[in-house]
């Protein structure tokens, strides 16, 4: 016989709380599992997560959440992909852009980006970017949600993700939760309490209330009250492979309209980002401690941003790396209690919703089997891994040498993964694509060749392909990625036709 969990709390609140709360009521409607989320009122809001990629649109439907409503209650644009300014050298004005869905149409089965290198072989003089119908839209500032029945090629092969307000989309969230039945206690734990099998019994908060649950998950921010001050499961640093370990953030005026993609930006110890929200924007500066202080740190964002300050400047420190469990016996860690990897490719709330799906697929019983609880752990250490391996691609094929940060980067450690894949991208052009990876092939193809590396050789058996027909091919791919685009409106009208926020940027 069957014993199913009869209870399930959340601690903490938050972008991962409320996620949590959300799928979860989602997938477990019709269970009779009762969800509670401790929230307290003493601990602020990290609000990381204001870039995503694609997966948050997996997130909206798979919580059967109205996007228009989201996105207007998040005050939220969209995002076609990234552009990476000043990042191959130290030369002021160079970019490249990473861009989201698809590039080109494979031809005769092979891999395009092969095709691409063949057609360079023969001397065309094109762009990898533009193949991308997200690349070509991005740079003519073009958005509108892909068409349910695509009429051609190009609209199926673009995807996008959004710009929000953290804080805003936690709100949205905890009120949906609240009309779906969920329970939200607010208060601050004060006690955790272990059984005789080391498994979280109850918790004591400082209303005077105990709360006992059969499973929890511990969305308490880098302390990690249950999953490391508890639990006491350890942390894999990863530090020596990627060594910003603070940022400084702060929110500015909307001084233009907003462009849908998120800027990256080369700086002297790190990196910069801009997300252009409708309301406002969001500024922030990852750097490493090592190589600039705090208070370098601030000045170097301040005088980067425009537009009024509408809050101020703060320093958010951080430990690049990930819980060595992430699950153990009942209790789960959730974003930043899981670990932490700087936001260069917006993966924050992508690894949240991942975290959740392979929870749900391994969803436990009271007996709370330990092959499940380890099979769960070896997908979301991959998950990690892989992501981690993708930004420090960004790091170490950069051929900055201009300040002791980046000469650091040019003898960077490397994991044996990541060096593999490069070696053999260098002789083969090719990119191991495993399922379930997040970062297609196309991906690692637009960070290489934005730092312009190129393999030595493409797939011998490209020399196949007829010179002229392939040359034609490929025109009508930028032909038709062009036409497309240029039917398809500005993306400030966009939103301005379809999902204008009302909320208003306040100092």
């Amino acid at each position: 016989m069957q014993n199913s969990l009869e209870s399930l709390c959340i601690v903490g609140g938050g972008t991962a709380g409320w996620m949590a709360a959300t799928l979860l009521s989602t997938a477990l409607r019709g269970s009779n599992i009762k969800i509670t989320v401790v929230e307290s009122p003493d601990i602020e809001t990290i609000g990381v997560g204001e870039s995503t990629v694609p997966s948050i649109m997996d997130f909206v439907q798979a919580c059967q959440i109205n996007l228009k409503e989201f996105i207007q209650a998040t005050s939220a644009s969209f995002k076609l992909g990234i552009r990476f300014d000043d990042w191959r050298t130290s030369e002021a004005g160079e970019s490249y852009f990473h861009p989201f869905g698809k590039v080109g149409k494979d031809i005769n089965g092979f891999d395009f980006y092969q095709a691409w290198l063949k057609s360079l072989a023969n001397g065309q003089e094109t762009r990898w970017v533009d193949y991308s119908a997200n690349a070509i839209m991005a740079e003519h500032e073009r958005f509108m949600l892909p068409p349910h029945q695509p009429q051609n090629w190009v609209l199926s092969s673009y995807a996008h993700a959004l710009h929000l307000d953290a804080v805003l989309v936690a709100r949205y969230l905890r009120d949906l939760c609240h009309k779906r039945g969920v329970t939200r206690v607010e208060a601050t734990v004060k006690k955790v309490n272990l059984n005789n099998k080391s498994f979280v019994s109850s918790l004591e908060l400082d209303n005077g209330t105990t709360i006992t649950n059969d499973f929890f998950i511990d969305c308490t921010g880098f302390t990690g009250l249950l999953i490391e001050k508890t639990l006491k499961v350890g942390f894999e640093d990863w530090s020596h492979y990627l060594p910003c370990n603070r940022a400084v953030t702060v929110q500015t005026e909307q001084v233009s309209n907003p462009v849908p993609y998120t800027i990256a930006t080369a700086q002297e110890a790190g990196w910069s980002w801009k997300i252009p929200l409708q309301h406002r924007t969001g500024n922030g500066y990852v750097f490493s401690s090592q190589f600039c202080s705090d208070e370098k740190a601030m000045d170097t964002l301040v005088n980067s941003v425009h537009g009024k300050m509408l809050t101020q400047p703060r320093i958010i420190p951080f430990i690049t790396g990930k819980r060595k469990k992430i699950w153990h016996n009942n209790c789960l860690a959730l974003g930043l209690s899981s670990g932490f990897l700087e936001p260069l490719e917006s993966t924050a709330i992508h690894l949240v919703y991942k975290t959740l799906v392979h929870f749900i697929k391994h969803f436990p019983d009271s007996d709370f089997d330990a092959d499940s609880e380890q099979i769960f752990n070896q997908k979301i250490n991959t998950d990690y891994e892989e992501i981690r391996d993708f930004i420090i691609l960004h790091y170490c094929t950069s051929a900055r040498d201009d300040t002791a940060f980046w000469r650091w980067c040019q003898t960077m450690p490397v994991p044996v993964s990541l060096n593999e894949k490069i070696r053999l991208f260098k002789n083969r052009g090719q990119i191991e694509h495993i399922p379930g990876q997040f970062f297609t092939s196309d991906s690692w193809y637009s960070i290489l060749e934005g730092m312009k590396i190129r393999p030595q050789k493409y797939h011998p058996l490209v020399d196949g392909f007829h010179r002229q027909n392939l040359a034609n091919t490929l025109s009508e791919n930028i032909k038709d990625i062009r036409t497309a685009v240029l039917k398809m409106p500005n993306h400030y009208n966009y939103i301005q036709a379809n999902c204008p926020t009302q909320i208003k940027a306040i100092s």
